[in-house]
Formats: C-alpha cells, structure tokens, sequence
C-alpha cells in the first residue's frame, strides 16, 4: 500500500481532473497503454482491487493497493506527459492545458516523497538507513549520503525507483549536456567552455588565477560528462551496479549544480519586473489582497522558462531575502512577499524565522508589514512541513486578532 497522502490525493485528484470518472484526456487503450509502459497493469482487479473500473477509479485502486515505487514513477511520468502535451502545437486542445507549472512541480515532488522509500533499495551501498536527501552531506565511515541536484533527481527519480540504474546515469548526464546547450549554445563542453561563453557560465570573466583555475576544473568535469556520455551512448543498456551508478550521478549532480549558480541581471530584472507589473495592474488594495490570498494571483504567470529550475529558484529566494525589507510601505512588502512566493519551494524553517525576525515599523511607527498572515498561509498550505514553531504561533496569534 503507498503512504500517498489525503490533501496529496486531494491535490492529484483536482489537478488530473477525475471527478467524473476521468484522468486527463486518456482514452481506456491510451490509458491501459500508458501505464504498461510502466509495467503497471492498471486494469488488475486482483492487483488492485475496489472502486470500479474507471479511468479514475483505476487511479484511486493504484494509489491504495500499488507500492511506493509504482506510484512514485507513475506520477512522475504523468507530469511528463502533461508537459509534453502542454508544449505540443495543438495545446489549447488538451483538457489539462491549464495546469500551471507550479501544480506540475508538484505531482513532480510528490512523486519524489514517495521515491523515497524506494530510493532506500538503491542506496544501501551508501547507507543502511532510510534514503533522505537533506540540504548537507552526511558521512558515517566510508559511506557518504548527499543531496543530488533537484533538477536532476526530479528527471531521474522514476528510472531509480525501477531500478534502472543504467538509464538514471544516461538520462543524468543527458540532462547537463542540455543545460550547457541551454546556456551556451553548445552541447559539448569542449565547444560550450570557449572564453566567449564564460561569462554566460559564470557571470564574469575570471578575476585572478585562482578563479581562473576553478572555471577550467569546471570545464574538465563536464569535459568528463561529455566522454562518460558518450561511452553510455554507443553501449547497450545493461544493468549497473548501484554504488556505480550513484558515483555517476553524483558526478552529474556536481556539473550541473556549478554550471547553473549564475543567474544573469536581465534574468532578474524580467521577473522582478513581472512582479511589479501584477502588483500594479490591481485597482484598489482589496483586490490585490483578495488574490494574494491562496496564491491566487499565480494563476496564469507566464513566468521565463529557467525558472523551472531549483537552482535559478535558489539564487533568487537568497538575493530576495537578503533584500527583504518590511519598513517601507505596504506595496513594498506585497511586492516582498510576491517575490517570495514564486520560490515557495526552495524556502526553509530558518528563512520563515528570519523575516518573522524583520523590524515592520517605519520611521513613523506605523507597522508597513502588510500580507504576512496571507503569505504564510499560502506556505502552509503548500509546504506545511516548512512552518517552524515560530511562524506557527504568530499565525495562531494574529488569526485571534
């Protein structure tokens, strides 16, 4: 049985639109297709028993009878085929057209959490305990356990939970030869690492011969990708030892986390404008506030597409907090908490507490920390797993007032 939660059921339910008897735009063939590709026979009643025999009901009996792994990759691969249909030329004919990229970064960290259980199978050569990936690197003895990139476990995720070690590696190192195509142009990094794209890579060109070193030991390592990649590409799939494969990918991990940290200012000055714009484009306060209530004021953001990256996500959580200034007048702080929400999944207990910790009062005395209650409320009900004892009390507190 999978430990996929209620309010996760919930979400899943409302975005795959199963009310009635639905799940996308699935057809009963497509959809036993689907997820036989996945070596899930969804139409097992014995497998899968109860509910009915509808598409939904199909999906409600995989997430009560089927394991973790089954769930994890099925909902992983879902979010994939929204966003292939979402990007396909006849998009506007896909009833799932409307999902936002926020939902779908969703299903995507859902399926993580419930990878997780599997992910302890596939890292026994690291760890004996439960897999968790944190914020640090852990060491006991010779045994290491470390974070690997988001962006690269959230595309891996559902060939680990398989145990396909093989395409985990292939698919990882797929994943920085893009990014380097993305940022430069170029795809291998012999072409992509030219002095005219090291300012595109790290924002500058190198300052003393230190820098200059470093930027080289990071042209090698995806020197290492290209060549591993290659190595992967002309060779048959076949099974790979687990403790290799996390060494691979832990390797893709590192490249692509050091090829991503820069973001550039025309990059940020396009989403801070974005936010001031639909601050701006509201006609009275009470507008504005009855939107920024629930994060509704996101629907429809047709934010840059590098957003979707946790890196460029946390580059820019780390320059808004670092800017976070509560004093100045209520739209200052609407715009604050605006930007802060576009990053909602990159923040943590102590980034909570340190605004919480922010003076509020202007010169005047007068309390300029307006939309907080909302704003953290939106956390709650994203990431509830976030709020320290801090932010749950001054929540109870000021809902009382």
């Amino acid at each position: 049985m999978s430990k996929l939660s209620l309010p996760n059921k919930t979400f899943l339910e409302a975005v795959l639109g199963m009310g009635g008897g639905y799940v996308l735009d699935f057809s009963n063939a497509s959809f036993a297709n689907f997820f036989g590709d996945l070596n899930v026979d969804i139409y097992n009643e014995q497998k899968y028993p109860g509910f009915g025999d509808s598409k939904a009901n199909r999906m409600r009996a995989l997430w009560k009878g089927g394991s973790d792994a089954e769930v994890s990759s099925s909902l992983a691969a879902l979010a994939d085929y929204i966003e292939a249909k979402k990007a396909a030329p006849d998009s506007s004919a896909f009833c799932g057209e409307d999902i936002t990229d926020d939902q779908l970064a969703k299903i995507r960290k859902i399926a993580e959490e419930l990878g997780g259980a599997a992910q302890t199978a596939t890292a026994t050569a690291i760890d004996k305990t439960p897999a968790s990936f944190t914020t640090e690197a852990t060491v006991t003895n010779n045994k290491i356990q470390i974070e690997i990139h988001e962006d690269i476990y959230n595309h891996i995720g559902r060939y680990l939970a398989t145990g396909d070690h093989f395409h985990a590696v292939e698919e990882s190192y797929k994943l920085v030869r893009g990014k380097l195509r993305e940022i430069t142009g170029k795809e291998r990094a012999t072409d992509a690492f030219a002095a005219a794209n090291i300012e595109k890579l790290f924002g500058h060109q190198p300052a003393n011969d230190a820098e200059k070193d470093f930027f080289e030991g990071v042209k090698f390592l995806n020197m290492a990708i290209q060549f591993l990649r290659n190595e992967k590409a002309h060779t048959p799939a076949t099974p790979l030892e687990p403790n290799l494969a996390i060494h691979y990918i832990s390797l893709a991990s590192l490249a692509y986390d050091l090829i991503t940290r820069y973001v550039s200012e025309e990059t940020i000055k396009e989403i801070e404008d974005l936010v001031l714009a639909k601050r701006h484009s509201y006609r009275s306060h009470t507008a504005f506030y009855r939107e920024f209530d629930g994060g509704k004021w996101l629907r429809g953001l047709q934010l840059p597409d590098n957003m979707a990256s946790s890196a460029v996500r946390k580059v820019l959580k780390n320059k808004w907090l670092d800017e976070a200034d509560f004093t100045r007048s209520y739209d200052h702080s609407n715009i604050v908490l605006m930007r802060l929400e576009l990053v909602v999944d990159e923040l943590a207990e102590t980034d909570l507490d340190q605004l919480l910790d922010l003076p509020t009062q202007d010169s005047y005395g007068n309390d300029q920390s307006a939309g907080m209650l909302s704003f953290l409320e939106f956390v709650q009900q994203q990431h509830p797993d976030i709020l320290s004892q801090k932010a749950k009390d001054w929540i109870a507190k000021k809902r009382l007032e």
